[in-house]
Order: structure tokens, then C-alpha cells, then sequence
């Protein structure tokens, strides 16, 4: 009998059978069992994370597929401004081009109408009338508002092509201003300041020509030429012409 101490509490002690495999076969089950816990908390793991990086794999698949999308889009959107654009420079350009040689072609062929018909009148012998004569007086317009341009041409009847006509010749412009008339003399409203007794000096014919600004609020009715030759013969010669611009 073992020895105890008097007054201490005494365990029961139970017998059991001794039994060494069976401690090994739990304690490997025990084993098993955290192991395949674990490996299931891994494979559950490993699974939602695959399936979260598929679907984020392709939420950015889309999205590339998107951005791709929109920057064909953008790029073709900025050819056909590009192309816009250059067309509009293009076809403004060509118009004021085409404009611009519009223009001076029919200058030049009015021009040189104008030229055929001078000569072909100096050449003639139709008229009995001799010396100085007011051909024609133009006026036209310009690309600058309110100034115009004017070309008055004179002729000696007559020419033998040895004689030259001298004489002078002065334009005004006769119109009203308000309540007002006026009478503007040409070196006034001309950007040649010498046009006060113009120089004639001619054997067949002498263009007179420029341009002129007229004043705000002046309205034209005729222009008055006044012309004197003192060789070969002496003649004056006072006409009016109504104001008639080409272009308007």
C-alpha cells in the first residue's frame, strides 16, 4: 500500500490496459486531419483566388479591348478633322485663287479691248472732227470699299504721227454732301497729288488713270472734264459724264 499523507486528498487511480499502437493511429489521425484541413483552407484559397484573377484578367481584357476601340476611333476622328481642315485651307485658298486670276483675266481683256478699240479709232478717217477729243472715262470699282478706280483716255483726231498735242486737262467730281453741293477736284480725292492741270503730251492718245477715295457721305452724280490743247491746234473742250461705276 502506498504511502500517503494523513488529511490529504486521496485520486482514485484507474487501471487501463496499456495499449502504445493505438496513442500512434490518433495521433497520426490528428495529423491527417489538421493536415487536411489545411490543405482544404489552401485549395479553397487558391481556388477563389484563380477565379478573382480570372475575372479581373478579364474585366482588364475588356477594357483593353475598349481603349483600343476608342483609340482607333479617336485617331480616325482626328484623320478625317485633319483632312477637313486641309480641305477648307485648300478650297479657300483655290477660291481666292481662282478669284484673284478670275479678276485680273478679265482686267487685262477689258484692258486690251479697250486698247484695240483706241487704236483702231486713231487708225480710222470716219469722222471730220480734228485735234482733241475725251475718248472714254471709266470707273470702277475696287477691293477696298469707297475707293475706286478711273482711267480717262484722250485722242488727237486726225494724227499724222509727227504732230504732238500739248495741252492740259482737269476732272472734278461734281455730287452732293447732306443738303449740300459739291464740287471735289480730283487731286482731292486722288492718291496722285499732281493732278491739277494734268500735262497732255500725245501724237495718238493718253491714258489718264488712278485711283480715287471719295469722302464719307459725298455721293457722286458726274464727272466734269475740262480740256485745252494749244498744239496742234488750239481747242477746249468741257464734258460731263454720269457717274457710272462698273462692278456695282
Amino acid at each position: 500500500m502506498p504511502n500517503v499523507v494523513k488529511g490529504s486528498k486521496q485520486e482514485r487511480m484507474v487501471v487501463v490496459p496499456y495499449r502504445p499502437a493505438r496513442r500512434v493511429i490518433i495521433g497520426l489521425l490528428l495529423m491527417l486531419g489538421v493536415g487536411a484541413s489545411a490543405a482544404g483552407g489552401f485549395f479553397y484559397s487558391y481556388y477563389v483566388t484563380i477565379q478573382s484573377q480570372r475575372g479581373e484578367l478579364a474585366s482588364r481584357e475588356e477594357l483593353s479591348v475598349q481603349l483600343q476601340a476608342s483609340e482607333l476611333e479617336s485617331a480616325d476622328l482626328h484623320r478625317q478633322i485633319a483632312i477637313l481642315d486641309r480641305s477648307s485651307v485648300m478650297d479657300q485658298f483655290v477660291t481666292k485663287e481662282v478669284q484673284s486670276t478670275i479678276m485680273s483675266l478679265r482686267e487685262r481683256v477689258a484692258q486690251l479691248e479697250q486698247d484695240i478699240v483706241y487704236y483702231r479709232q486713231v487708225v480710222s478717217d470716219e469722222t471730220g472732227e480734228t485735234g482733241l477729243v475725251i475718248s472714254q472715262l471709266d470707273i470702277a470699282t475696287t477691293k477696298v470699299a469707297g475707293v475706286y478706280s478711273y482711267k480717262l483716255v484722250l485722242r488727237q483726231l486726225d494724227a499724222d504721227g509727227d504732230s504732238f498735242l500739248i495741252g492740259f486737262v482737269n476732272i472734278n467730281l461734281v455730287g452732293s454732301q447732306g443738303d449740300e453741293q459739291m464740287i471735289l477736284p480730283l487731286r482731292e480725292v486722288s492718291d496722285q497729288p499732281d493732278q491739277l492741270d494734268i500735262r497732255l503730251r500725245f501724237k495718238y492718245f493718253q491714258n489718264i488713270e488712278g485711283s480715287l477715295m471719295l469722302p464719307e457721305g459725298f455721293v457722286p452724280e458726274r464727272v466734269q472734264i475740262a480740256a485745252v490743247s494749244t498744239e496742234p491746234v488750239a481747242k477746249d473742250i468741257n464734258q460731263d459724264f454720269s457717274w457710272v461705276v462698273e462692278g456695282e
